[in-house]
């Protein structure tokens, strides 16, 4: 007969099997579309809607780094997810955290169309300071311009859903022991 502990101990590790554990689904990047493609009111690619792609872009890197679009009040803000080692020029210098923005209606005021092209995105560098403010003051704040054929790339997102969760742990459900060795003897 197993001990409380044991069953306990089973009844967590599914748990955490569960909930917290989850094996990388993700597929390979390729590239589905160009910067000018994102729609600026659904911040997506129309032929493939975030729901069900992730997005990257390439920008100072040889790899698509996963980018994220948020909208605050006006306009759309795409930058990416992860920050990486900008202002390295001299390593031993020093180095900082941060990475890109692209934005596009926004109030910013070298935005819009009297400074980039129809369908562009005006972009900046942005950095963590060391009490992890961030600033976008890198080269004096000018950013690199305007952009709209900058490769977007795409990866398939695993569906997530309790069906899937509760499959995927399926094969372990029979080691379990049953729930009424569980219970409380008090």
């Amino acid at each position: 007969m197993k001990t409380k502990t044991q069953n306990f101990c089973k009844l967590v590790s599914v748990f955490i099997g569960i909930f917290a554990v989850s094996p990388a689904y993700a597929s390979n990047w390729v590239q589905c579309g160009y910067l000018s493609q994102i729609d600026v009111n659904t911040c997506q690619i129309l032929s493939f809607p975030s729901t069900k792609y992730e997005y990257a872009i390439a920008y100072t890197t040889n790899e698509p780094l996963p980018v994220l679009c948020s909208f605050w009040n006006v306009g759309a803000r795409i930058y990416n997810k992860q920050p990486y080692i900008i202002l390295s020029d001299d390593p031993p210098a020093g180095l900082t955290y941060g990475g890109f923005i692209f934005y596009r209606g926004t109030y910013a005021s070298d935005d819009g169309t009297a400074t980039c092209p129809s369908g562009q995105w005006r972009h900046k560098y942005w950095r963590l300071t060391q009490n992890n403010q961030i600033l976008t003051d890198i080269y004096g704040g000018s950013g690199n311009g305007c952009f709209g054929n900058l490769p977007v790339y795409c990866r398939a997102r695993k569906e997530a859903s309790i069906n899937n969760i509760f499959n995927f742990q399926q094969k372990r459900l029979p080691l379990l022991a049953d729930s009424s060795q569980l219970k409380s003897n008090r």
